[in-house]
């Protein structure tokens, strides 16, 4: 996918909610240093974004989805 990083996403949607990547790797169950790698990931597996989504209250797939959209519209405009 072009110009989403989910990595980016989850972390953006972290710092909108005041949250803390070790609060976020503790309702994870990883480490902190480890979910700092996975926050570097432009590409995260759907199991991930389901429980991301899940701790985070929000809808990670709609974002993509958004931004895909977005991409698709700008593209055919060229």
């Amino acid at each position: 996918m072009t110009g989403i990083h989910c990595g980016k996403l989850i972390h953006e949607e972290l710092r909108r909610q005041r949250r803390s990547v070790v609060w976020f790797a503790k309702e994870m169950l990883t480490t902190r240093g480890n979910m700092y790698n996975i926050l570097r990931r432009p590409h995260l597996n759907t199991d991930f974004l389901v429980r991301a989504s899940e701790k985070l209250h929000h809808d990670f797939f709609r974002d993509i989805s958004e931004k895909l959209q977005l991409a698709t519209k700008t593209h055919a405009e060229e």
